[in-house]
C-alpha cells in the first residue's frame, strides 16, 4: 500500500472513530439530561405531595378549633397554584327537611409535567396524566354503624400563582355549622360534584366506607355534568346514627 493510500486510510478512520464518539457522546448527553429533568420533575410533585398534606393537617385543627388560622408553604417550580370553582355536595336522609351540603373550592397543584396534586373537601388526591389517587381521606367517620361527616369547606375561588416562587396558603377559619343530626338515619344519600379525573376515586372511597360501616356493600354511580364536572351519587344506606357538621375555611394565595 502507497503512502499516500495509506494516509487516506488513516483519515477515513480517524473520522469514523471521531463520528463515533460524538454519536456516543450526544446519546449519553441526551439521555442523561432526560432522566435528570424526569427525576427532577418527580421530586417537585413529591414535594408538592408533602407540602399539601401538611396543609390539610393544619386545616383539620382549624376545623377542630385548634387555632383560628393557619399558613401553610408551597414552592413552585414551573408550576402553578390555583382554587377552582365551587362544587357542590350534600348529604340527605329521611326525616332530614333538607339536604346538608357544602359548596368547597378545591385547591390545585398542577405541575405542568402531568401531575397535580388537588386539596378537595379534606382529601389530598394526586393525579398522574388522568389516573388518580386519594392519599389522604377527608375528615370523615364510617365506622359501628355510625356517619360522620365534616366538612371542611374552603372559599374563595379564583385565585392563582404560577411560575417559580414560594407561596403561602392562607388558611382563616370563619364559621362552623352543625347541619343535620338523626337516629336512626334511613335511605341515606351522598351526592358529590368533582372533576371527571377525581369521581373515580370518590365513589371507590364512599363504597368502601359505608360498607365497613354497614356491612353491605354499594354502587355509587358517577354521571356526566359538563366537560369539568361529574356527579358521583351513593344511594340508600341506613345507619344507626348520622351527623353532619360544616367548618367553612377562607383561603388566601399569596
Amino acid at each position: 500500500m502507497s503512502s499516500d493510500e495509506r494516509a487516506v486510510s488513516e483519515v477515513v478512520g480517524f473520522v469514523l472513530v471521531f463520528t463515533l464518539v460524538i454519536g456516543t457522546v450526544t446519546i449519553v448527553y441526551a439521555g442523561g439530561f432526560s432522566g435528570l429533568d424526569a427525576t427532577r420533575d418527580a421530586e417537585r410533585v413529591n414535594n408538592a405531595e408533602r407540602a399539601f398534606d401538611v396543609m390539610a393537617n393544619n386545616f383539620e385543627q382549624l376545623a377542630s378549633g385548634d387555632a383560628p388560622n393557619r399558613a401553610t408553604e408551597i414552592k413552585l417550580s414551573e408550576a402553578s397554584l390555583s382554587t377552582t370553582s365551587n362544587r357542590l355536595t350534600t348529604i340527605n336522609a329521611s326525616g332530614i327537611d333538607s339536604a346538608a351540603g357544602a359548596n368547597p373550592v378545591a385547591i390545585r397543584y398542577d405541575s405542568g409535567t402531568g401531575s397535580q396534586i388537588v386539596y378537595e373537601l379534606g382529601a389530598v388526591i394526586r393525579v398522574d396524566d388522568g389516573n388518580a389517587v386519594m392519599i389522604r381521606e377527608p375528615d370523615f367517620l364510617f365506622a359501628d354503624n355510625r356517619t360522620v361527616v365534616r366538612y371542611i369547606s374552603p372559599r374563595g375561588s379564583g385565585q392563582g400563582v404560577g411560575g417559580s416562587t414560594t407561596t403561602l396558603v392562607r388558611g382563616e377559619k370563619q364559621s362552623t355549622a352543625l347541619l343535620a343530626t338523626q337516629s336512626p338515619a334511613t335511605n341515606v344519600t351522598i351526592r358529590m360534584r368533582t372533576h371527571p379525573e377525581r369521581a373515580p376515586v370518590w365513589a371507590s372511597y364512599f363504597e368502601r366506607e359505608i360498607e365497613a360501616a354497614t356491612g353491605s356493600s354499594i354502587d355509587c354511580d358517577t354521571t356526566s355534568v359538563d366537560a369539568t364536572t361529574d356527579r358521583v351519587v351513593c344511594y340508600g344506606f341506613t345507619v344507626d346514627s348520622l351527623a353532619v357538621s360544616r367548618v367553612r375555611v377562607d383561603v388566601e394565595l399569596t
